[in-house]
């Protein structure tokens, strides 16, 4: 590959993420982070198990999926397993809202009488995704499946039929690629016990647990029993069901919180691979699988797949929490087909098996965009730009789609592609025809005079075939675009620390993503609060560390953006001047 092109995993070395990924323990990945980035020795990297980049294409091309969360939680409106499971067992800590002897009677309530696996595989090829992967068991156990190894199944409800067969069947009908989300949490499982509790206790920081003084970490002694359990029914949904097309685990690695060992992963994956020889397997196994998993946030670039599973409106299952704009979610999937990955959209139906009108319809709107505009996504690789906050651009053979979704000072400027040259251009969904010029090295574009709103779309045709991206540093990971944008930018002065501190209001509340501080040579503590009186500590700024980003511990994972009002900087040395810049997606 020509040298101006990157090869490497490029993310590694300009931005900071919140999500599952695998590496190589000799590549570059943030160390404040450490707990997100599951590092392999070459040796092991090399001696694990992975699809092949012909079996990954049609993953890698269909860009979009649909994300089923539907089960127990459904009958109260809650997401699934964390808000309603009261008993959590280690590693995991905390409680759910309802007693185990409450929700362990709500399969004796399923009946889904409007329940049509055909209509939800439609709905989906109508929304313009490309695959489905649906809940075979989340945390709390419950099969969704015809199991022989549990009596605490769908089959044993009024419902009274294997709903996974259901989908399974519907998709195959037309070909659409389906994918079994499965948990190795069990909280349910008489056997579960990957940390034994009596050798821990809970921990604040990853992976949320210490070793008592004197004791060891290991398993608990019906642990190996659950291992047993759990090989029989990954073999069952491997060969009861047709075509597998991916599976998705869901017990990240998080710092050690689970580890291979605790599942026997590589035995259990290299069985999936010999069941189903063309499957895709994710990295939340704790070995590195084909693909990395961001969550509620989307991916920079990297040239290994990843896929950013997101949700509709905040919950993972349907709730009546307000959904998120169209705008939010074209931007969304436009954005990790520019990074090069895709979007996996979750939401749930109904109790009783049918999808909320309003979540449909906003589906089936961003399916009509995408038979417009759906080119520029299925089947493209993102580049040759890096995504920036001006947008970014993803291209397949000699065309190039270039998203822009802000003119700053009415113009945009790229790196001209060595060796290359445009042969003709077009907008896609404004009038007109662009303004372009050639200024030294760069290509300029001129904004037009009716900017779309959700992405203006210009179609460059180039003289050759494109392959790879500009090599294009960043100069702070907040210039990635999942971070959202600059909301304040301000100086502090000498005369404006009172006591050492400064205090700050916002004067309402954002979803913060990070802050960005210059000029400070001892250390200034960040504080946050939404009231103005409770504070958490949000990190540290110092010499060496200009910047911090704000998460939020969700559903057993950290998320990235804080809901925050008020901040407070508490210098720990000499007051003088720094000028600061805070970030949020709003």
């Amino acid at each position: 590959m020509k040298s101006y092109l990157t090869i490497a995993i490029l993310f590694l070395q300009i931005t900071v993420l919140k999500a599952q990924w695998s590496v190589i323990d000799t590549d570059q990945y943030p160390r404040q982070s450490w707990y997100k980035y599951q590092p392999f020795t070459k040796t092991e990297w090399e001696g694990s198990n992975f699809a092949s980049p012909e079996k990954m294409k049609w993953f890698t091309d269909a860009r979009y999926g649909m994300f089923i969360h539907f089960g127990l939680s459904a009958y109260v409106d809650k997401d699934v397993s964390w808000p309603i499971c009261y008993t959590r067992k280690a590693p995991d800590t905390g409680h759910g809202a309802y007693p185990d002897s409450v929700w362990h009677k709500w399969p004796s309530k399923f009946k889904l009488e409007n329940f049509n696996a055909d209509e939800w595989v439609q709905i989906a090829r109508d929304a313009g995704m490309k695959y489905i992967v649906v809940i075979g068991k989340h945390h709390d156990g419950f099969h969704m499946w015809d199991t022989r190894f549990s009596d605490f199944k769908i089959t044993n409800t009024p419902f009274g039929r294997d709903f996974l067969k259901e989908i399974a069947d519907a998709c195959h009908k037309v070909n659409m690629p389906f994918g079994i989300y499965y948990s190795q949490r069990d909280w349910y499982h008489p056997d579960y016990s990957p940390v034994d509790p009596s050798m821990v206790k809970a921990s604040p920081e990853p992976p949320y647990f210490e070793v008592l003084p004197g004791k060891k970490l290991g398993p608990g002694p019906s642990h190996k029993k659950y291992i047993d359990y759990q090989f029989n029914v990954v073999r069952e949904l491997c060969t009861k069901y047709g075509k597998i097309d991916l599976f998705w685990f869901d017990a990240a690695w998080w710092g050690g919180m689970f580890t291979s060992d605790m599942w026997d992963s590589e035995n259990l994956t290299r069985m999936i691979r010999k069941l189903q020889p063309d499957i895709v397997i994710n990295n939340r196994a704790s070995v590195p699988g084909d693909f990395d998993t961001p969550e509620q946030q989307i991916g920079s670039y990297q040239s290994r797949p990843w896929e950013s599973c997101m949700t509709l409106n905040g919950e993972w299952a349907h709730s009546p929490s307000p959904n998120r704009s169209e705008k939010s979610l074209i931007r969304d999937l436009l954005s990790s087909a520019q990074g090069n990955g895709n979007v996996l959209l979750s939401w749930g139906p109904l109790w009783d098996g049918k999808f909320d009108v309003v979540q449909k319809k906003l589906l089936l709107d961003i399916g009509g965009w995408l038979k417009k505009y759906g080119d520029g996504v299925y089947g493209t690789k993102g580049g040759p730009w890096l995504p920036e906050k001006w947008g970014g651009a993803t291209y397949k053979g000699n065309k190039i789609y270039v998203y822009v979704y802000d003119w700053k000072d009415g113009k945009l400027s790229l790196p001209a592609i060595p060796g290359n040259a445009i042969l003709n251009l077009k907008y896609l969904n404004v009038s007109g025809r662009p303004a372009f010029k050639i200024k030294k090295e760069e290509w300029q574009f001129s904004r037009p005079e009716s900017p779309d709103d959700i992405a203006t779309i210009i179609e460059l045709e180039m003289a050759k075939p494109v392959d790879g991206v500009l090599n294009r540093q960043k100069q702070s990971f907040f210039d990635s675009p999942e971070y959202g944008s600059a909301i304040k930018t301000a100086e502090v002065t000498t005369s404006d620390w009172k006591n050492g501190k400064y205090l700050l209001d916002l004067k309402k509340n954002h979803q913060l993503t990070g802050i960005a501080m210059y000029g400070c040579n001892d250390p200034i503590v960040i504080s946050v609060s939404l009231n103005g009186k409770n504070w958490e500590k949000a990190g540290v700024i110092n010499s060496t560390k200009k910047e911090i980003t704000m998460t939020t511990y969700l559903s057993g994972a950290e998320v990235l953006g804080k809901n925050v009002r008020y901040l407070q900087f508490n210098k720990q040395g000499k007051s003088g001047s720094i000028t600061f810049t805070i970030y949020a997606k709003e």
